[in-house]
């Protein structure tokens, strides 16, 4: 492998963590680049957590209070910048992990003489899921003003050297989401590199988990972990999970998730276990984990899945799409979750010894494509590639 190059992954590193998003994709990255002894990259100094950043706050300011502090926060964004942390010039490759956060920085960067790198993580262009995040009364009163915060992706997606997305599906919401995106993208920016994921790790036996939530062990179970909003594709769940429990007497669902904006069904095989800090113990617990997207990136719920050796049904969207190409049935890609019956009872009546296979066939297609390794082996390849 050729010597790495200096790159500054500009996340702090207190906030790199085994979740979603940023952090979730450079805890995956550092633990690669760790375990293949790749030098030549670091990440922000330690940074304190902030009002924004407590939690516990949600629960003890009112409701009303939290909307327009944050319709207050998103106004002013478009006049807000930031200094530099640390001197950028140190650096041959600046990687920023969010639109908004290579915006905040635009002063520092116009003195900057290396390169800039992007990588935009939303599942939707940044300006309309951070509307999705307001009241809509709020939005429609302000939508004037609002309306600048596209100013933002537009500055980062022209300001940035080369734009990184995992796949080309997964520029798919941007399409979209976003009129503009298909005249401000320029292709010769754009590089594409897959994620990867660290394994998962099941705390729990299949028998315990089911025992805890009173499933009972021969229940065909569905699990879902995510949020439980519109983007994620819980409504759509929502929506079409009545008819399944009703033709299906032994099908259950096991959910994981803080609940909101949307809550779950009120039946009595419809379980919501709420937040968790072992989610791969209910994955793992369950008979099929259903992904129903209406817009993504590339889930990290995927990955994690896959490497569970668990089946999945995932709609056809963004880079869900990306997984078609492995033709794995354990794998299982529907253009919307009308289909979701349809599979469910396809999988229901296949013998057990064919759906573990399915579920081993997954488990050997992560380990060959997707781990923490292999990720940072193409972040290393990409790097060592650019101008």
């Amino acid at each position: 492998m050729e010597k790495s190059r200096s790159v500054l992954l500009h996340w702090p590193q207190n906030k790199i963590k085994p979740t979603g998003g940023p952090a979730g994709y450079l805890y995956n990255l550092r633990k690669g680049l760790e375990s293949l002894g790749e030098s030549g990259y670091a990440f922000l100094p330690p940074a304190g957590s902030g009002i924004s950043g407590q939690a516990w706050l949600g629960s003890v300011v009112p409701t009303r209070l939290n909307d327009l502090r944050r319709l207050r926060s998103f106004v002013a964004l478009p006049d807000k910048h930031l200094e530099a942390p640390v001197d950028y010039n140190s650096y041959e490759f600046v990687h920023f992990h969010s639109t908004e956060d290579l915006y905040l920085h635009r002063r520092s960067l116009s003195r900057y003489q290396g390169t800039v790198l992007l990588t935009s993580h939303s599942p939707c262009v940044s300006h309309k899921e951070l509307l999705s995040r307001l009241n809509p009364r709020d939005v429609e009163r302000h939508i004037q003003q609002l309306s600048r915060l596209e100013e933002i992706d537009t500055f980062a997606f022209k300001r940035a050297d080369y734009v990184i997305f995992p796949c080309a599906e997964a520029e798919e919401p941007y399409f979209h989401t976003w009129p503009a995106y298909e005249g401000i993208r320029d292709e010769r920016k754009i590089r594409y590199l897959p994620t990867g994921a660290e394994g998962g790790s099941v705390k729990e036996s299949r028998q315990a988990v089911r025992v805890h939530y009173g499933i009972p062990d021969d229940a065909f179970v569905i699990s879902y972990v995510g949020r439980h909003n519109e983007i994620k594709g819980y409504g759509d769940l929502l929506t079409y999970a009545p008819d399944i429990l009703e033709r299906h007497e032994n099908v259950w669902f096991l959910v994981a998730g803080k609940e909101g904006p949307l809550r779950g069904l009120s039946h009595p095989r419809w379980v919501e276990a709420g937040w968790t800090d072992d989610p791969h113990s209910i994955i793992a617990a369950a008979d099929t984990f259903v992904l129903p997207n209406r817009e993504t990136f590339f889930d990290l719920v995927l990955l994690e899945v896959l490497s569970l050796g668990q089946n999945v049904i995932a709609t056809n969207t963004g880079g869900n799409k990306y997984f078609l190409q492995f033709n794995a049935p354990g794998i299982q890609i529907v253009d919307d979750l009308s289909q979701l019956d349809e599979k469910v009872s396809a999988s229901m009546n296949a013998p057990l010894q064919e759906r573990v296979a399915w579920g081993i066939e997954n488990e050997a297609l992560f380990m060959s494509n997707f781990t923490c390794e292999v990720f940072a082996r193409r972040y290393a390849e990409v790097i060592n590639g650019l101008s």
